[in-house]
C-alpha cells in the first residue's frame, strides 16, 4: 500500500512553484499565495519544502518521461530503440543537438545542483533540532553529488559548482577534470552518508537513506579501479543489515513490490498524481497495445542460463527447438519470448508469419520485449502507473562486493560466494544453483555473466559495466539479431536473416560494425551549452 506523506509534501511543492507561471503580476507584488525569499527560511517546514524542491526533478525524484533509459539501453549490447535500424542508435539522439537525452539530462542534473546549492547556503538560517538539520543537509548534498556522478559517467568532465551563480557567471565556467569531479563526489558522499538514517518509517518513504550514497560511492570506486575502497565500502553497507535479497524478483519491478527492503534508492511515483509514464505504456508490447520503445537482443537471451546452472552451449537441458524451456526464471520475468509467454491469457507472438505487431510493423523490433517493469493484472491509466523507478538494489551490492574482492586479490572462499553471488541467485523465485567455482578467471566470466542477467534492462548498470571492464567497442561493433524466423535460410526471402554460425536463421536487425570507438562511449556536451558558453570543450570524436 502506497505511504503518501512525504510523496505528497513533493507533489504540493510541484504545485506551489507552478502557479506563478500563469500570471505575471505575482512579479509586481508580494504573492498573496506564494513563499517570498523574505518570508523563506524561518521553520523546519520552510526547510522541509526547500528540500522538497531539491528531490523534484532531481534523477533519483524524477519521474517525467524521457527518452533517456530507452536510449541509454541502446548503448549497450543488450536492447535496441524501436527506429534502431536508422543510423549508429535512431535518427537524431546521441549528437550535440540532441535535447530530449543529452540536453536534458545536462539541464536536469544543472537544476538540481543550483537548488541544491542554494538550500545549503541558506539552511543554516533555520532555526530547528541540529541533528533534523544534518540530516536535511546530507540529503542536500547526496541530491547534488548523485547529479555529479551520473554527469561523470555520462559526460566526463563537467563545470564543478558548489554555490549560487549569476547568469554571466554561469555562462563563463569551465570544465573540471574527471578526478575533480570523482573527488567531489565521494568526499560528498561519505559526508551525507555520516548524516543519514539506516531505515526510516513508512511516513519517509522515499527519503535518502545511508546505504544509498555508500552504493553510489562503490560505483565511482569500481569505475576506477580502486577496488580495495570499494572493497570497504560495500562491506559498511552489508554492515548496516537493513537490506536483504528479496524472495521475489518480478514483483520488485512492481508496485506490488515497492516496499522491499531489496530497494536501496528509487524515484516514487503514484498513479494518477505522480504517475510513473513508461513502465505500463513504453515498454508494453505492442501486441498488447503499448508502445515497445526497446526491444531485447537475441545475445541477451542467450546469456540467460540453464536451470542446472550451464550455459545453453554447454548443457544437455537445451534444445534448439525448444530454446526457452528449463532456463533462469529471471528470463520469464525480464522477458517476452515469441511462442512461449502467456501474459494476459494470451500468448504473446513475434514472428511476422504469426502478427502483425512486432517485426512485421516496428522498425528495429527483434521478436522480443521488455517484460521486467510490466505488470499483468494493472487497469489503470497506462501512462501514470505507480510503479516506482529503481535506481539501486542490495543485490548490486553483494555482486559488486565480490568482484571488488575479486579483483582486490583477496582469498575467494565459499563463505564469500554464499554470501554474495548465491544469496543473489538463490533468492525463493529464482533458486539456481549455488556457484562453487573460487578459481579468479572463470569466477570473473561468472560474475559478469551474473551481473547481466540479474540486472537486465535496469537504468545505466549494463553501460557502466561494458565500459569499465573495457569491452564497449568490442561488443557494440557487431550485426545485432533478433528471434530466429526460419530453418531453411538460404531459401528464406521476407525478412533478412543469418545464414551461417550460432545465429543461423536469425533476425538481422541492426548492424552496428564499425559504428563504435572509445570516444562514442561518452555523450556530446550539449551543442545548446557550448554556443551559450564556448569556453566548454566538447568531448573527442563528436
Amino acid at each position: 500500500m502506497k505511504t503518501l506523506n512525504f510523496k505528497y509534501i513533493l507533489c504540493f511543492f510541484s504545485l506551489l512553484i507552478m502557479f506563478p507561471s500563469c500570471n505575471n503580476e505575482w512579479l509586481d507584488e508580494q504573492p498573496l499565495a506564494q513563499l517570498s525569499e523574505g518570508s523563506f527560511w524561518n521553520s523546519e517546514n520552510d526547510a522541509m519544502l526547500a528540500l522538497t524542491g531539491i528531490y523534484r526533478g532531481s534523477n533519483p525524484g524524477s519521474n517525467q518521461y524521457t527518452n533517456e533509459l530507452l536510449c541509454m539501453a541502446s548503448m549497450t549490447d543488450d536492447s535496441g530503440y524501436k527506429f534502431g535500424d536508422i543510423g549508429v542508435i535512431y535518427a537524431g539522439y546521441f549528437t550535440e543537438g540532441d535535447g530530449q537525452v543529452v540536453q536534458a539530462i545536462w539541464d536536469r542534473a544543472y537544476r538540481t545542483i543550483f537548488k541544491a546549492n542554494y538550500f545549503l547556503q541558506n539552511i543554516d538560517r533555520v532555526e530547528m533540532d541540529a541533528d533534523k538539520k544534518a540530516e536535511f543537509i546530507a540529503e542536500a548534498r547526496f541530491l547534488r553529488a548523485y547529479e555529479y556522478f551520473y554527469m561523470s559517467v555520462l559526460y566526463g568532465g563537467v563545470p564543478l559548482i558548489t554555490e549560487t551563480l549569476t547568469i554571466e557567471q554561469a555562462n563563463s565556467q569551465n570544465r573540471n577534470s574527471l578526478d575533480e569531479i570523482v573527488s567531489f563526489c565521494l568526499s560528498e558522499l561519505d559526508a551525507s552518508a555520516t548524516d543519514l538514517p539506516s531505515t526510516r518509517p513508512d511516513d519517509e518513504k522515499g527519503r535518502i537513506l545511508k546505504a544509498a550514497p555508500l552504493a553510489i560511492k562503490g560505483r565511482l570506486l569500481m569505475i576506477h579501479n580502486r577496488w580495495g575502497e570499494a572493497v570497504n565500502t560495500y562491506q559498511e553497507i552489508i554492515d548496516l543489515d537493513a537490506h536483504i535479497i528479496d524472495p521475489q524478483y518480478k514483483a520488485i519491478f512492481e508496485e506490488r513490490g515497492e516496499n522491499s527492503k531489496e530497494i536501496i534508492l528509487s524515484t516514487n511515483c503514484i498513479a494518477g498524481l505522480y504517475g510513473n509514464p513508461q513502465n505500463q505504456r513504453n515498454y508494453h508490447p505492442d501486441f498488447y497495445g503499448g508502445y515497445q520503445e526497446d526491444n531485447v537482443f537475441q545475445n541477451l537471451v542467450d546469456a540467460f542460463l540453464m536451470t542446472d546452472g550451464l550455459s545453453i552451449e554447454e548443457s544437455p537441458l537445451y534444445d534448439s527447438d525448444k530454446p526457452y524451456e528449463n532456463r533462469d526464471p529471471r528470463l520469464y520475468a525480464s522477458i517476452f519470448l515469441p511462442g512461449y509467454t502467456m501474459f494476459r491469457d494470451k500468448l504473446y507472438l513475434g514472428h511476422p508469419d504469426e502478427t502483425s505487431s512486432g517485426i512485421a510493423s516496428l522498425p528495429g523490433a527483434t521478436g522480443y520485449g521488455w517484460k521486467k517493469y510490466v505488470t499483468e493484472d494493472y487497469g489503470g491509466d497506462w501512462a501514470s502507473s505507480g510503479d516506482d523507478i529503481i535506481h539501486i538494489r542490495y543485490a548490486e551490492v553483494l555482486l559488486s562486493y565480490l568482484e571488488a574482492k575479486l579483483e582486490n586479490g583477496d582469498e575467494i572462499t565459499q563463505d564469500l560466494l554464499d554470501l554474495t553471488i548465491n544469496q543473489v541467485r538463490g533468492r525463493e523465485e529464482v533458486s539456481m544453483p549455488a556457484v562453487t567455482e573460487t578459481n579468479s578467471d572463470e569466477l570473473r566470466e561468472i560474475v559478469r555473466r551474473e551481473r547481466r542477467v540479474e540486472f537486465c534492462l535496469e537504468r545505466l548498470i549494463r553501460y557502466m559495466d561494458i565500459r569499465r571492464w573495457g569491452i564497449f567497442t568490442e561488443v557494440m561493433n557487431r550485426q545485432f539479431y533478433g528471434m530466429k524466423l526460419t530453418d531453411n535460410p538460404e531459401n528464406y526471402t521476407d525478412y533478412p536473416v543469418e545464414t551461417a554460425g550460432r545465429f543461423r536463421g536469425h533476425y538481422k536487425v541492426i548492424d552496428k560494425t564499425g559504428s563504435y570507438t572509445e570516444n562514442n562511449a561518452l555523450l556530446p556536451i550539449p551543442l545548446y551549452e557550448i554556443n551559450i558558453n564556448p569556453d566548454l570543450q566538447q568531448n573527442p570524436g563528436y
